[in-house]
């Protein structure tokens, strides 16, 4: 099956989105079933109502990437692409900070904060927004 030019930004913002889909549900999956983990592995310690609710949260953002995958609606993805991309900018920055008031490697998750949500998340986020969203 050939794709169309039309199709080449939707098959991006898929592939994004897949991967944030796979970003948010492993956070769901330590957070929710697993919260001593983030108690040891960042300096926030150990909070499990507040990791609960964070894990709740990730299950609003996994529903609305199924519905976007499976309604096949790019102007569904945009949006998403969009609200996940100031969310990887800012909670990705947000473990920047937290990691540089309190440096140490122990802190793995403020490290992989910082490369899979705000620069792998982001940057991907940001240039899919900019480049297929250009007015013609």
């Amino acid at each position: 099956m050939k794709l169309s030019k039309a199709n080449i930004p939707m098959k991006h913002y898929k592939y994004y989105l897949i991967f944030m889909l796979i970003a948010c549900s492993g956070a769901f999956i330590w957070q929710f079933l697993l919260p001593e983990i983030g108690g040891r592995l960042t300096s926030w310690g150990n909070s499990r109502g507040w990791q609960r609710e964070i894990a709740l949260w990730n299950i609003g953002i996994i529903s609305a990437i199924l519905a976007a995958l499976i309604k096949q609606n790019i102007e569904y993805m945009k949006i998403l692409t969009f609200q996940l991309t100031i969310l990887c900018w800012v909670l990705g920055t947000n473990h920047l900070i937290s990691l540089l008031q309190n440096f140490s490697f122990k802190y793995i998750i403020h490290i992989a904060g910082i490369f899979e949500v705000m620069l792998l998340g982001g940057i991907w986020g940001t240039v899919l927004l900019f480049k297929f969203n250009k007015k013609k």
